[in-house]
């Protein structure tokens, strides 16, 4: 690293901490449109850290504390939904959860009023404007910087697997496009968006995000948009490559197995160098047919099914001492995975047999087990 390049300290966690963070839609509840309901949410609940605005006035984005658990931070995420949920519907709104609106146009959706987002939005133009699409994010604490990168790169290979189970948008402005996961499609159209890269070591990273600093490429390290990224703010590695998850049990699988996947590969040893064009490859497989994917093994390159990939998976994460209960709650999802194919599927079966977009909307609310 050049003695001109500025450090980015990283603020040491406990390995193996969790923290999520959901991005929910505000949707009006007969018609299922977006509505700009989240500013009353948060002029109800005043300045909070566990709910908070993004970049249009129809998303209310929900996160945890620190937690050790996945059931914890799930348990916290419902409570949360729950308080949310009673404000909205004094105003005939309530919570959606999908990657992307299954009707609503992004052109129509209202600007929160943030002076970072402003400046956002005069830098990336339409791109940003586009940007009405809605993810889960998964923080996983790490020791230092060097630990973190450690852990990236021994992830980017397992990214594919991340999108496709979390696959849920298979619908944009009232068309189906064809994949499992559209939005991230959306997603990579960012300046700093897409696939991260590997890196040597902390200093490796601190030089590449000093110089996008320096160069006026971003403003600050919140800027880099991709699917997988160090917050050195909190210590952690950011999960970001996930749609909202169709249902809670979905959601409890998900997080409870980047947890895991993490926690493996911080202590893993250093891992075969996957190229990019494959876990390139298996992105788009991800993407285009989500838990219907068959895959590369990144490790054999041999082809298979996705989800069996997972549960062999699930059987080398288990010598990691990985607590049983976080693997329990992938593997009881597997049967209903296998049945129905997760979110994109489900939304799909839902408007073939009813071929109505508010109807549609309405069963996702009712079906997705937050309100229970």
């Amino acid at each position: 690293m050049s003695k001109h390049t500025p450090c980015i300290p990283f603020q040491n966690s406990a390995a193996g901490t969790l923290g999520v963070e959901m991005e929910w839609m505000t949707v009006d509840t007969l018609s299922g449109e977006q509505v700009p309901a989240a500013p009353f949410v948060f002029k109800t609940v005043g300045d909070s850290a566990r709910i908070k605005p993004e970049l249009f006035t129809s998303t209310v984005e929900i996160n945890t504390d620190i937690h050790t658990c996945t059931a914890d931070a799930i348990d916290q995420l419902q409570t949360l939904h729950h308080q949310v949920s009673q404000i909205l519907a004094t105003q005939q709104a309530s919570l959606l959860s999908s990657g992307t609106h299954p009707i609503s146009r992004w052109r129509d959706q209202q600007l929160t009023d943030d002076d970072r987002y402003a400046r956002l939005l005069v830098r990336l133009q339409m791109m940003a404007r586009r940007f009405n699409i809605f993810g889960t994010h998964v923080h996983i604490g790490m020791k230092d910087g060097n630990t973190c990168i450690h852990a990236m790169n021994h992830l980017l290979p397992i990214m594919p697997v991340f999108l496709a189970i979390s696959a849920n948008s298979p619908f944009w402005q009232g068309e189906d496009t064809g994949l499992a996961a559209s939005r991230i499609k959306i997603f990579e159209g960012l300046s700093q968006g897409g696939m991260p890269f590997y890196f040597d070591d902390w200093h490796d990273f601190e030089h590449c995000a000093s110089r996008l600093l320096s160069t006026g490429s971003i403003d600050s390290v919140r800027d880099i948009w991709w699917e997988m990224r160090p917050h050195p703010d909190f210590g952690t590695l950011e999960i970001r490559i996930a749609d909202m998850l169709v249902n809670k049990d979905d959601a409890a699988a998900y997080v409870a197995y980047v947890r895991a996947e993490a926690i493996a590969a911080m202590h893993a040893d250093k891992t075969p160098h996957v190229h990019p064009s494959l876990i390139r490859e298996n992105r788009w497989r991800a993407s285009r047919y989500g838990m219907h994917a068959t895959m590369i093994d990144p490790f054999t390159e041999q082809l298979i099914p996705l989800l069996d990939w997972l549960e062999m998976r699930l059987n080398k994460l288990a010598q990691y001492n990985i607590n049983t209960s976080e693997l329990e709650l992938v593997a009881a999802r597997l049967q209903p995975w296998r049945k129905h194919g997760g979110g994109a599927a489900m939304q799909r079966a839902l408007y073939k047999s009813d071929n109505n977009f508010p109807s549609v909307i309405n069963m996702m609310r009712q079906q997705d087990g937050w309100n229970q």
